[in-house]
């Protein structure tokens, strides 16, 4: 969920391809929907690779997998400079059919993903100096987390009125009821809002409705986990780790849970994920002050190879990205007697 990327500034437009690029696809995708809403639904299931309801549609064991072309890339460079127009472009096709629970999810995903690769990632990395600017982006990384997660929760509220007020509440019993309606068809989009949820929680801790609706995502995901242990090699088990060893025990945090759902992680990327081993050595190794544990963890992350798994290629190149980031930068976490 917490990608680095430390190259992902987008250029400036030098020329109007883009714009006639997405001219075009605007194009196509209205007069589709001036179509049956039959045909709009056949354009949103290809679009989104799910079905009106939300259901992820299977995959024929032939057909070429698509999101290979996203995922399976080895320069987030290109990834940074398109991700914004397809951001938009899913966006207008989810305003064009708002019944299309696939389309709907896709672009609430799409956003968290733009607000981390593209806003927060660069960020990160801005030097003191520029407090100011890293705390503006912060704030747009934010305005993205937030407004992915809202269109995900308006999927979850169209199938069960009352699932947002409940997850935004700090009522146990309420979220309770409310994600115990979550099926395993349901787990990915509950990754992805529960996932902005914490995120945008960690860039702003002293924000209050943040605080007072914390337990909502922690809740989500740990069902989602339940359901789903090992989705995306753990990345589930993993976002848990960061905030129940990050956060006050008296807003959920739990050092000995956080050290569970680490392990969890562990054993479902089977040690293949550098995300995780990043996860370890900044959630846990920097906080206690293990310079070796940490130094240690971080080059177990770039021990693995990108190549060895092509449908994670591109996480694992900016994951790297990031441990050789901390790495560079390791006397700033530790003090050196």
């Amino acid at each position: 969920m917490n990608s680095f990327m430390v190259g992902c500034i987008i250029e400036n437009m030098k020329s109007l391809v883009k714009t006639f690029a997405l001219l075009a696809l605007v194009a196509i995708g209205a007069s589709f929907f001036s179509c049956k809403s039959m045909i709009a639904n056949k354009l949103g299931d290809a679009a989104a690779g799910s079905d009106k309801k939300g259901a992820a549609i299977p995959k024929k064991a032939d057909a070429p997998d698509m999101m290979m072309a996203f995922m399976g890339e080895k320069d987030p460079k290109i990834i940074a400079e398109v991700l914004p127009m397809i951001v938009k472009m899913y966006e207008i096709l989810a305003l064009q059919n708002p019944g299309h629970q696939g389309l709907q999810i896709m672009a609430g995903q799409l956003n968290v993903m733009y607000g981390n690769l593209c806003v927060q990632t660069p960020a990160e990395s801005l030097p003191i100096t520029e407090l100011e600017k890293q705390v503006a982006e912060f704030n747009r990384a934010k305005y993205h987390y937030l407004r992915g997660r809202q269109y995900i929760l308006g999927v979850f509220e169209s199938r069960w009125p009352g699932f947002e007020k409940a997850f935004l509440s700090s009522d146990a019993d309420a979220i309770k009821a409310a994600v115990s309606n979550l099926t395993k068809d349901d787990v990915n989009a509950a990754y992805w809002a529960g996932g902005a949820s914490l995120i945008s929680w960690s860039l702003d801790p002293l924000d209050v409705d943040a605080l007072s609706s914390i337990q909502g995502p922690v809740a989500l995901l740990e069902k989602a986990a339940s359901l789903d242990p090992d989705y995306s090699k753990g990345a589930i088990w993993d976002a848990l780790c960061q905030f129940y060893t990050a956060a006050p025990v008296d807003f959920g945090g739990d050092y000995e849970r956080g050290l569970e759902c680490y392990e969890k992680a562990l054993k479902a990327s089977g040690g293949k994920a550098p995300g995780i081993y990043i996860t370890y050595a900044q959630s846990v190794c920097k906080p206690s002050g293990d310079r070796d544990g940490f130094i240690e963890n971080l080059n177990k992350a770039l021990a693995i190879n990108p190549d060895d798994d092509p449908s994670s290629r591109l996480m694992c190149v900016l994951n790297q990205q990031k441990a050789r980031y901390l790495l560079d930068h390791v006397d700033d976490y530790f003090v050196v007697w």
